[in-house]
């Protein structure tokens, strides 16, 4: 499994890394975070997880770019755009995976956005890449290479 899970990420990150490129994306490194991130066990929770990561990041792009750029990067600032992000994901009734995501989305935007105005569609674009890339990887896995070995490693 750990062998399978190795394989699965390199090949991943790599054709997402890639595939960014082609999509003409400035920071390429977006989107095998999400294969990274994304990668499971089976295609069932790596489409789970999947879903979850781009509800998140819209969340998180949502709230940052909403209010970011009328405040200051700090660290007080950082938390209370987590604060309302989280709320806005327990309020759509959303759990802990997509919280986790928006918290995340919300570091990186309001980390970035201030100085790269188009980071946060780059952000987009490139989760949506990375967790296509992961799913497809953990799909043609499952049915050609997988072999369900409960020992394996």
């Amino acid at each position: 499994m750990k062998t399978e899970l190795i394989w699965k990420l390199a090949l991943g990150s790599a054709i997402a890394w890639e595939g960014a490129r082609l999509f003409g994306s400035e920071y390429p490194y977006l989107a095998p975070i999400s294969v990274i991130l994304c990668t499971q066990a089976t295609l069932n929770k790596a489409f789970r997880l999947s879903l979850h990561r781009i509800i998140g990041t819209i969340i998180g792009i949502f709230v940052t770019v909403l209010i970011a750029s009328h405040i200051k990067i700090n660290g007080g600032y950082l938390g209370l755009l987590i604060l309302i992000g989280g709320y806005l994901a327990k309020w759509l009734k959303l759990d802990r995976m997509v919280i986790h995501q928006v918290a995340l989305t919300i570091l990186f935007v309001f980390a970035f956005e201030h100085k790269m105005k188009d980071y946060p569609l780059e952000r987009m674009k490139d989760t949506i890449i990375g967790v296509m890339v992961a799913i497809i990887i953990q799909f043609i896995w499952s049915k050609f290479f997988s072999r369900n070995k409960p020992n394996a490693g």
